[in-house]
């Protein structure tokens, strides 16, 4: 609860307060529009793209939104559904710290590990001034994603459950925090099963314990969790990499401010304790801080003091055996992908970003913090093996904890409240159009112009003359549009739907041929006389596949779910049951 609150004491009062990323409202709404109208999975939101629409939430990750419009369905306003998610956060990323930390250290290393991880200045740094809501949760699911690997190895029943369903979260979450945690995951996967092999050697010659067919079972729940998870996230993954040429993406974020070649930390800024509100830099200009923590700093030093006492006293002792095959592997795996991960993400690693042309699309090298803190954390646990009394290790943890919260607390605070939220947390379709649209134009779809020469109001563009006759919009839905016209003469009617595979045009239920508008719009030509013109957003061909695919991954894992032995019926129970 201590960890709990000195994360989150900043979002339970009245007031919100402004960051960098101050679109998540407008993507709440847009979400509960769009299911409301009927729209599922979502992937068309109607008033951003200034206000012709964009496919936004077939890119960018959908998980926390779907969780934020069912808040704001329940009556919660927008930005009490957003102090809702960071709070989601913040819990699930203690939890799953706590639990991971537990599986190695016991009780008391999981509270250093939850402290250290969900104290992080880094992901204050997320929340506080990036706001940064999608990464905090690709975050979360990190260690319950490593929690299911081992329950795995430790042939637990469900271990491949919580692999699957973690995995669907981060992929569901952030799609560059999931680029970057992946080959980490395979290297973890190979470091911990080396690792067991490497411990159980003697047991693979004697058949007893550790045996072959477990060793082969647990690489088959390893593989069919992954493919299960990706199964599940396909109606959005698939479109999400397959599609993307279709909007403006890559000439947002491969603009010079996002070169990946301007954002290297240097390794004095893990040290410095320097606090701002601003943005990022080039060389150690930066207005933002990426310092690594007090309490983990001072956790590193007492880590090393400890070791280095316990491997006086060995020495003198003449005991070579300072920790277990166990606690050596753990602790080089987890000492090794910590120093893998900040070293991708100081200047001295140009090199390999240069090498891997994906890397550009990261933007970030500083991203690598939010894997990094987890390896940190998970590491810091061990000063639980350094000291043998449980009671003086409860003490420890707790000394741990406090200097950790102590040294965090002041992080996890915005820079200011704002009188009126609503000054920048935009609800309203017009202001969503006019204002959001400029700041979320990533996924505008190729064609649109940014900004367009005409922001509309109305579905209808264009006027149309009154001696044409008339037009009546039946529906404005998110994936639907419909408009009964009466026209004298044949009259073209420019609409406020940007031109994206996917958009079907009819006049009375018969495919009808549109042409482009000089915003990328959709324009078409109706004939006189009475008509029911209709656009609807429809699957492609990758659209509809990938929601195949996750339709059957869901069925399979509920058969998955079911369960297999039930008791037979005595014939008793036979009898009523045919009764």
């Amino acid at each position: 609860m201590l960890i709990f609150l000195a994360s989150s004491w900043s979002l339970l009062v009245p007031k919100f307060f402004r960051v960098h990323d101050y679109t998540h409202a407008g993507r709440i709404v847009e979400m509960a529009k769009a299911l409301g109208d009927g729209h599922f999975p979502v992937r068309w939101t109607q008033n951003f793209g200034y206000g012709y629409g964009m496919p936004l939430f077939e890119f960018y990750g959908p998980l926390p939104f779907y969780i934020g419009a069912v808040l704001f369905w329940l009556g919660l306003s927008a930005v009490g559904s957003i102090k809702i998610l960071y709070l989601i956060a913040n819990a699930g990323t203690a939890w799953g710290g706590y639990l991971l930390g537990k599986r190695f250290y016991g009780r008391s290393g999981g509270l250093i590990t939850a402290a250290a991880l969900t104290l992080a200045p880094y992901r204050a740094l997320n929340l506080f001034v990036r706001g940064a809501l999608n990464e905090t949760w690709a975050i979360m699911f990190f260690p319950w994603i490593l929690l299911g690997v081992v329950q795995i190895f430790h042939r637990e029943k469900r271990g491949w459950l919580l692999l699957t369903l973690s995995l669907t979260g981060l992929f569901l979450s952030h799609n560059i925090m999931t680029l970057l945690f992946l080959p980490v995951l395979v290297l973890f996967i190979l470091g911990d099963l080396g690792q067991l092999i490497y411990r159980r050697v003697p047991e693979l010659y004697r058949r007893t314990q550790f045996r072959w067919r477990n060793f082969s079972r647990m690489v088959g729940e390893l593989i069919g969790g992954g493919l299960l998870a990706v199964g599940l996230s396909a109606f959005y993954l698939f479109p999400a990499y397959l599609e993307k040429n279709l909007t403006q993406v890559e000439s947002v974020i491969l603009s010079p401010y996002f070169d990946y070649r301007l954002h290297f930390l240097y390794i004095r800024q893990f040290f410095n304790p320097r606090w701002g509100f601003g943005g990022s830099g080039w060389s150690i200009t930066d207005d933002i801080s990426f310092f690594l923590g007090w309490g983990q700093w001072l956790a590193i030093g007492l880590f090393v003091i400890l070791f280095l006492s316990k491997l006086w006293r060995r020495l003198r002792s003449k005991q070579l055996t300072l920790f277990s095959k166990r606690e050596w592997s753990l602790l080089s795996l987890t000492g090794g992908l910590l120093i893998m991960t900040l070293y991708l993400s100081i200047l001295k690693s140009q090199w390999a970003w240069d090498l891997l042309p994906i890397f550009k699309f990261v933007q970030f090298p500083w991203r690598w913090l939010g894997i990094s803190v987890v390896f940190l954390a998970l590491g810091l646990g061990g000063i639980t093996w350094l000291v043998k009394k449980r009671l003086i290790r409860g003490y420890l943890s707790m000394v741990v904890v406090v200097l950790t919260v102590l040294g965090a607390v002041w992080y996890f605070r915005p820079e200011k409240y704002l009188a009126d939220s609503n000054q920048f947390y935009y609800t309203d379709p017009s202001l969503i159009r006019r204002e959001l649209s400029g700041i979320l134009h990533d996924y505008v779809p190729v064609g649109v112009p940014i900004p367009p020469s005409v922001i509309p109001e109305e579905l209808v563009i264009n006027e149309v003359p009154t001696a044409n006759g008339s037009f009546e919009v039946l529906a404005d839905r998110t994936q639907e549009k419909l408009i009964r016209t009466n026209f004298t003469a044949d009259t073209l009617l420019s609409l406020a739907v940007a031109d994206y595979p996917g958009w079907r045009v009819e006049i009375d239920n018969q495919r009808w041929s549109r042409q482009l508008g000089e915003n990328g719009n959709i324009e078409l030509l109706v004939p006189a006389g009475k008509h029911v013109v209709t656009l609807r957003f429809l699957s492609t061909p990758i659209r509809q596949f990938a929601d195949w695919a996750s339709l059957a991954a869901g069925i399979l894992l509920v058969f998955l779910l079911l369960p297999k032995n039930l008791p037979a019926l005595s014939k008793e129970q036979k009898r009523k049951a045919s009764q």
